[in-house]
Order: structure tokens, then sequence, then C-alpha cells
């Protein structure tokens, strides 16, 4: 792509909030740049790669999937995420897959090359541990839940977490497209017929509606109280 495109970009990407442009640019310089289609494979489970990549445009996911097929879902990356410094730091076969869900178009640096930047810019270190602190905070709070929440509790919580993704978590909020009952249960490790009866016990109670392909989160307090109730806070 152009490189003045890319930098734009890059932009987006939240570790690099407080480059100057003249550092983005010679990091767009050293970025190499791809297109996915949606469906493709980005990076895979176990791979041996280390490179960092940056989600400039597209919807992904990060997941895995069990030798029998089960598909865990543990985030959807929007653009300016950022994706497989795990590898880049540690050297070591990927944690999870990255499929993209949209046409994607990636930046990606060498683990060479990224380590080199953090160590040159003190806030592209800074924001990555942020990034991972933040990314460990979710996935304890996860692993809380699955060791203590019944099922339906599990779905209210994800549903809770949705919400608070699109900005709009202390209002009624619109998750649009809705997530397929099978997405809410790779997510939470059940099935979409427990996802299902769950939804429509939740329209009856007036805490949600469907709405074509959308789904109204009508009532976000009272899902949040059905939350902390099960947590004990």
């Amino acid at each position: 792509m152009p490189q003045r495109e890319g930098k734009l970009g890059l932009k987006r990407v939240s570790i690099f909030a407080e480059l100057s442009d003249a550092a983005l640019e010679g990091v767009a310089q050293s970025c190499t740049w791809r297109n996915y289609a949606a469906g493709e494979q980005i990076l895979a489970y176990q791979d041996p790669s280390t490179d960092v990549a940056f989600l400039l445009a597209g919807k992904a996911r990060v997941i895995i999937y069990s030798s029998e097929g089960k598909a865990v879902v543990f985030v959807d990356l929007k653009p300016g995420g950022m994706f497989g410094e795990i590898a880049a730091i540690d050297r070591k076969p990927r944690s999870a897959s990255i499929e993209a869900l949209e046409p994607c178009h990636i930046a990606s640096l060498s683990a060479d090359k990224f380590e080199t930047l953090m160590l040159r810019e003190p806030s592209i270190a800074v924001a990555t541990l942020r990034h991972m602190t933040e990314h460990v905070r979710r996935l304890s709070e996860r692993i809380f839940e699955f060791s203590t929440l019944l099922v339906q509790n599990r779905i209210h919580a994800e549903l809770l977490r949705l919400a608070g993704e699109t900005g709009q978590r202390h209002t009624e909020t619109l998750l649009s497209p809705a997530p397929s009952l099978s997405d809410i249960a790779d997510r939470i490790s059940t099935h979409r017929e427990a996802v299902s009866r769950e939804l429509a016990r939740l329209a009856g109670i007036g805490v949600l509606r469907r709405e074509g392909d959308d789904l109204r989160i009508i009532n976000v307090a009272k899902l949040a109280k059905l939350v902390d109730e099960a947590k004990g806070d």
C-alpha cells in the first residue's frame, strides 16, 4: 500500500499514539503489508512464526480449536488492534490462532524489529505492557467466571462485556450485528441451545430484544445487576 496511507493506518494503533510523524514513518517503512480475505487464517495456533501484527482494517478473531473441533473464542479484534506480541516477545509458538472475520489489512513487524522499536521508543514499551496487562485482566475475569458461575450467568457476563465494548455500558445498547448463538456459546464454553433459551428468558423479563439481525440490550443496569449478584459483588 502507499506509504502515506500505511502511516495513516498505523496512527490508529494505540501503542503508536505518542510517536512523532517521523518516527511513525520509520515504522511504516519497516512494516510488511498484507491483505486477508474473510474466513482466511492470519496466524495459526502453535505456529513458530514470531512477527507482531497490527490490524488496520477489518475484523479478526482470536480463537483456538480443540482436537475435536470445538472452538474457544477469546476476543474479536477491531482496527487499531495488535496481535502476535506474545510470540514476538518470548519467541515461542503462537498461543492462539487469528482468523479474518472480514477482509483485513494487516501491517507486521519482525520480532527483532519490534524489540528494537520498544527499546528505542519507551512509550511503545509502556503501551505494550498496558496492552498485555489488559489481556491478563480479561483472562483472569473469564477464568473466574468459568470456575464460579452457572451457564446462564456466564451468558449475562458475556453480554455485559459486549455491551461495554460498544462504549454504552450504562445505557441502552445495540449490538449490531448481533453475535450469533454459536459465537456466544464458543465464548463461554456452552452450546447454542443454552444461549437461545437464556436470551429468550432475558427478552421475557425486559432485558433485551431482537431487532432483525441486531440485539438491543434495553436494560443494561438490570443485566449488570444480574452479573453482580451472581459474582457476589
